[in-house]
């Protein structure tokens, strides 16, 4: 799961924390990330690879959207949109890979 850290404390490793009797809590305001922040953010293990032939990236997109049950668009650039909006929401993020 991805998740941002809460506090400050939470970027000191645990045992520097403790030897130096850290315990206070200095909350972290973040913004809402956008959509290329987050992909940025999420590690490449959490990648989803949509593979496509040279024009059938349309036909893979609905395809996989179908399989996860996301309802789709008439236009291709709005699936894609809306299923990296998933991915992300699901702490994950979207490769699109040509096949030759």
């Amino acid at each position: 799961m991805w998740r941002r850290p809460r506090s400050l404390e939470e970027l000191i490793p645990s045992d520097v924390r403790q030897r130096w009797d850290i315990d206070t809590e200095t909350l972290i305001v973040w913004t809402k990330p956008d959509i290329q922040d987050a992909e940025r953010e999420i590690s490449d293990v959490n990648t989803i690879e949509i593979r496509y032939r040279d024009g059938k990236m349309d036909n893979k997109i609905r395809e996989y959207m179908k399989a996860n049950r996301i309802i789709t668009v008439h236009k291709m650039d709005g699936n894609l949109q809306k299923l990296r909006a998933w991915a992300v929401s699901q702490g994950k993020k979207i490769r699109l890979v040509q096949e030759k």
